[in-house]
């Protein structure tokens, strides 16, 4: 076999050559630049000794907790989001049934949005619930510097018995669409 160099780039260059082209119309692209952020918003785990009060041997019916909420500390998030999804994912595993309650408040504790109730049945291991904001329709919502979670122990005919391990796990977040 007598290949040549010279025969090798004499046909690679002739294809080149003479390969079809043609004028790219930058126009007719669409592409969505749009920036999408996703964030952990609120992360817990509570087990049977935080729903029971041992001094009284009783049990403790709600727990809750505020986070900060920094979001919207940036202007240039405030000024360019269009909408927010806050994503939900609960495992109990207890024999008791829980009310899950979520507040946003703004600097000065007033109520800028309140997430509908979950109710999470005993021993559901996936419970999973989403919750969407459209900017436009709720712009109070960009006032929101805090979040509160509630856990509330729903009422049952037998207490927890503080021997017997259960836990519940809650984790959540919140994915933040923008229009730049």
């Amino acid at each position: 076999m007598n290949i040549s160099i010279k025969n090798v780039v004499t046909v690679f260059s002739l294809c080149f050559l003479i390969s079809c082209t043609d004028n790219l119309n930058f126009d007719e692209i669409n592409l969505n630049v749009d920036p999408v952020i996703t964030a952990p918003l609120v992360y817990f785990e509570l087990d049977q000794n935080d729903f029971f009060d041992t001094a009284s041997a009783s049990e403790i019916p709600m727990i809750s907790d505020t986070s900060d909420f920094r979001v919207f500390k940036s202007s240039a998030i405030r000024n360019d989001i269009i909408q927010a999804v806050f994503d939900f994912e609960i495992e109990n595993r207890f024999d008791r049934s829980f009310e899950v309650n979520i507040v946003f408040y703004d600097g000065n504790d007033n109520i800028t949005r309140t997430i509908p109730s979950f109710n999470i049945a005993a021993q559901d291991l996936n419970y999973v619930v989403s919750d969407s904001i459209e900017i436009a329709a709720f712009p109070v919502f960009l006032t929101s510097r805090k979040v509160k979670v509630e856990v509330k122990l729903n009422p049952s005919s037998s207490q927890i018995d503080p021997n017997i391990y259960q836990i519940i796990k809650f984790k959540s977040t919140g994915t933040f669409y923008l229009s730049i």
